[in-house]
């Protein structure tokens, strides 16, 4: 039996790894750290976001089978004393390290917060490794840790090409750490998450769902303001001040998943991976698929001046922390994922089709009570948007 310290259960990568590996295998148990609420135990959230999990997965019937495999540590990342903790009962016999919990705030970072939670974490992370001399050393990073750089971002050449905000500069940093930390790795480094291939759901909606939230309480007002029909075309003129791109990473959670789940199971040789497809949007697909589900008219991506509205100004303010995603120039490079997996498992691609898909589904799933949101994302299109 082997035994995995695992933090970030409770994000979305995190849970959905623990699920996978405890379907499919029974020779692993989890010790997992995670932190209590206000009002929730670490052991409640723990048992309730795999019970989740395995709803979503299609097998809720294995929850209680895949919880006896699971153990919690009440605690968090950035306060734990590393040789405290490495005498915990609980940790004896531990051979592997899954490090995937992790601040995904892609803002300004005031308080130091992001920081903390990336770097001084993995530092802690890193130490609590060489204290309990693990074997293995799996770290969830990010692509993006490739920054500004324009062309290929090769998987075992991570280069310091300045960075968009702190949580890429920090999520870099704590790279370097398992790197040098003399102990075998493997780095998983997802792109943007989105819902799945086959029916576009998402567990926990992050980064791109902001955008649809608020471009559906813009319509909203908008509609509301001038009187018209919120299930009828509104042309907003807005326009977002990023410069378009071809190469938008939106990866299936279902794909992340099944990728790393995989790869966790390959010799550890000290590889990253980009788990980041090989099937980019571009900024206008995605453009075009919002204002179709939405009905939009006058909402572009085109990198000129830009109004100074009140609509514009709030979509900088609230949404501007993405716009160096939907500009960016990196194409990601495969050739590890595609030598431990082989090509098939690369043989995905959303498309406009899959990206309506899950822009249909958030709002199906996430605004059930709002009538308007409800029939648009049932209803076919009726006509293309005028931008």
């Amino acid at each position: 039996m082997e035994k995995i310290f695992l933090t970030g259960i409770t994000g979305l990568v995190g849970s959905a790894f623990v699920v996978a590996l405890l379907r499919e295998r029974q020779d692993y148990e989890i010790v997992c750290l995670a932190r209590k609420t206000a009002v929730k135990s670490a052991q409640q959230r723990t048992e309730e976001i795999i019970r989740d999990e395995c709803k979503f997965d299609g097998c809720p019937e294995l929850a209680d089978r895949i919880l006896k495999s699971v153990k919690v540590i009440e605690g968090d990342v950035t306060t734990i004393d590393p040789e405290e903790l490495a005498k915990n009962p609980l940790l004896s016999g531990t051979t592997i390290i899954f490090h995937c919990a992790a601040d995904v705030n892609l803002g300004k970072d005031p308080t130091g917060r992001t920081y903390r939670i990336n770097y001084n974490g993995t530092v802690n992370m890193v130490k609590l490794a060489q204290l309990l001399k693990v074997k293995e050393f799996h770290y969830v990073g990010t692509a993006y840790i490739a920054g500004k750089l324009v062309g290929t971002a090769f998987e075992n050449m991570p280069i310091d090409n300045g960075f968009n905000n702190p949580y890429e500069e920090s999520k870099f940093k704590a790279e370097m750490l398992v790197r040098n930390s003399g102990i075998p790795f493997t780095i998983y480094r997802p792109a943007i998450i989105t819902g799945r291939r086959s029916d576009g759901r998402i567990r926990k909606p992050l980064a791109f769902y902001r955008i649809l939230e608020f471009l559906g309480k813009l319509k909203s007002h908008y509609c509301t303001k001038h009187k018209i029909d919120h299930t009828g075309w509104a042309n907003l003129q807005i326009n977002f001040a990023a410069v378009p791109s071809e190469h938008v990473y939106f990866v299936p959670i279902d794909y992340v998943q099944e990728a790393i789940t995989a790869l966790f199971q390959q010799p550890v040789n000290n590889q990253a991976y980009h788990i980041t497809g090989e099937s980019p949007l571009s900024t206008h697909q995605i453009e075009n698929s919002i204002c179709r589900v939405l009905r939009l008219d006058g909402t572009t991506v085109n990198g000129g001046p830009v109004a100074e509205t009140m609509d514009n100004k709030l979509m900088a303010r609230f949404l501007g922390d993405l716009f160096p995603y939907f500009s960016s120039d990196i194409i990601f490079d495969q050739s590890n994922v595609r030598k431990a997996l082989g090509d098939k498992i690369l043989d995905w691609e959303y498309g406009q089709k899959g990206l309506e898909t899950l822009i249909r589904s958030f709002y199906k799933d996430y605004f059930p009570n709002v009538e308007w949101l409800q029939t648009l994302a049932n209803a076919p299109l009726d006509r293309e948007p005028h931008c």
